[in-house]
């Protein structure tokens, strides 16, 4: 491995003579550090492996300092001049202590006054904008009368540059890429007090467009314990080890690292996660999910505003199987796991009498109000298939304590440029009628309207906001996801609801009347129902599958 990037400074603390500061007018520090070599604002030398200052155009740099005894302290600014061999920094500080430590903090690109976090998202894959994602950290021990001070900042993230030509296809188009893994952090939190940067919020992160090389900035996790790091784009995916562990202070390169495997797949997830529970977080799947009888074939939609709807076909269960014709309406629990009962089949739509109702999901002797969890977890669509190649999806739970709820009611919403409790907005999504739902963070893109009547199902309907094609791309990539109306089938194909609804299952019977009936999500243009406790178990309703982050 290359050694540890780190960057030698030293600094100057400056008291006026026969004054003594006050916090309001603060200690004033000046900074001085070397240039190492010419490049955009901070860089590193990937030769050496080694963290630079460089002289951009602009010049403009911070660097926050922090106290062991009262935590942020102030920051420090410094601009270069395009040709001199060092940059100063200066600034006022909160006075601190007598005796005790500082902390420098540089926190990469940009004005980070006062942040406690930091975001790693969203990069570009590429070696100009990789050193916006620079954290480096530094200490020095200082006494009351000292006035000159020396410190290392060492880097408290790892780069890594991966060769990720597998996702680009034949015909030179280029995707989106995700990297995601079990000690993969998108954001940290910064501790003022002692000088440290953890991994905070687990997730995807968005390396940009696939090519030869990506370099990636990573927050570092578990030293010396193997991490796997999943790579995925609409159309593949592809895993690369880091055989111990995310370290810090580390420049992998490709060759040190090994060939990433890829492979085609549309298991992919929509970046953005979601909370389902005060404990739990999901990523969606990119689109509804779609049967196909004749091949036996599970997949998702292509895209996320595609609804089959009204399924054409037979209705008996033994002609059913030999139907060509995608669906995406499913009677509950119609995964294809033989619980016992008749209708178990993904493509059943059938209903004589009363006695049927009872018959879709789970059996248990002659108790039929299980849920499609735990020991029936097969019953569900995502648990018991591998979808488009990918396992781990499932189906969120109902009920007044369900998933489905928290999600739309009870999870802190997010805040969208000026707008609080954003949580849902409906819309029309390229000429599609639907709902859109925001993740926990989200940025919203810049020049495209922001949603109206966000989070409310008053009488505003779906046309208040309208995206196209691009502008819902944008939406998707800053991780909001859309559910499409579907309508719902009662029974037969010929028995479809206008489809000016959308009806979503979820894994829960309804516990309180009695067990003809299973939860689902209902919304259409004048409420959202996330715990509708009325569909009958033989309607065929829509399924968007999740996996836990």
């Amino acid at each position: 491995m290359i050694a540890a990037m780190m960057l030698l400074v030293g600094f100057t603390q400056c008291k006026k003579d026969n004054e003594t500061p006050t916090s309001d007018e603060g200690v004033r520090i000046t900074l001085t550090a070397d240039y190492g070599q010419s490049g955009e604002k901070t860089d590193f030398n990937p030769a050496a492996g080694s963290f630079v200052w460089s002289d951009g155009t602009d010049g403009t740099e911070y660097i926050n300092v922090g106290g062991a005894k009262s935590g942020y302290l102030g920051q420090l600014t410094g601009t270069g001049d395009g040709s001199s061999t060092k940059i100063t920094f200066t600034g006022s500080i909160s006075p601190a202590d007598d005796e005790g430590t500082l902390y420098f903090f540089y926190l990469g690109n940009g004005n980070h006054a006062a942040a406690n976090t930091v975001d790693f998202s969203k990069q570009y894959g590429d070696y100009e904008h990789v050193t916006n994602q620079h954290v480096a950290i530094g200490s020095a021990s200082y006494t009351k009368g000292d006035t000159d001070f020396s410190a290392t900042l060492n880097m408290a993230m790892t780069i890594a540059k991966f060769n990720l030509s597998g996702f680009v296809s034949a015909s030179e188009t280029a995707e989106t890429v995700y990297l995601s893994g079990n000690d993969v952090y998108t954001t940290a939190t910064i501790n003022y007090n002692n000088g440290t940067i953890t991994g905070n919020e687990k997730g995807l992160i968005n390396i940009g467009t696939a090519s030869n090389e990506q370099y990636v900035a990573l927050i570092p996790a578990s030293d010396n314990v193997k991490t796997t790091l999943e790579f995925n784009s609409n159309s593949k995916t592809g895993t690369i080890d880091f055989k111990r562990g995310i370290q810090a202070g580390r420049y992998y390169t490709a060759a040190e690292l090994g060939s990433l495997a890829v492979s085609a797949s549309a298991g992919s997830v929509i970046p953005g996660a979601f909370s389902v529970s005060a404990t739990k977080k999901v990523f969606f799947s990119p689109g509804n999910l779609q049967y196909q009888a004749s091949t036996g074939t599970w997949r998702f939609a292509p895209n996320q505003w595609e609804a089959i709807g009204n399924n054409a076909g037979n209705t008996t269960i033994t002609d059913r199987d030999k139907q060509s014709d995608w669906i995406d309406l499913f009677g509950w629990g119609t995964s294809g796991w033989n619980n016992g009962n008749a209708n178990y089949q993904p493509y059943v739509y059938y209903y004589s009498s009363a006695s049927y109702a009872y018959g879709y999901g789970p059996k248990s002797s002659w108790n039929y109000s299980l849920d499609l969890t735990g020991d029936f977890a097969n019953a569900d669509w995502g648990v018991y298939n591998t979808v488009s190649g990918s396992t781990g999806w499932r189906t969120l739970t109902g009920n007044d304590d369900g998933e489905w709820k928290y999600l739309l009611e009870t999870r802190s919403a997010s805040r969208i440029n000026d707008v609080d409790d954003a949580r849902y907005a409906k819309a029309v999504v390229n000429g599609v009628s639907g709902l859109i739902v925001f993740p926990d963070s989200y940025n919203h893109p810049d020049g495209i309207d922001l949603p109206e009547n966000i989070n409310t199902s008053g009488s505003g309907g779906w046309t208040n906001n309208n995206y196209n094609t691009d502008d819902w791309t944008a939406m998707e990539s800053a991780g909001a996801i859309f559910l499409p109306v579907t309508g719902h089938r009662k029974g037969t194909d010929t028995e479809v609801s206008e489809e000016s609804y959308g009806y979503y299952w979820s894994a829960n019977y309804y516990t309180y009347k009695n067990t003809y009936y299973a939860c689902s999500l209902s919304f259409f243009n004048l409420q959202v129902a996330p715990n509708d406790k009325f569909q009958y178990r033989y309607y065929g309703c829509a399924v968007r599958l999740v996996k836990d982050v």
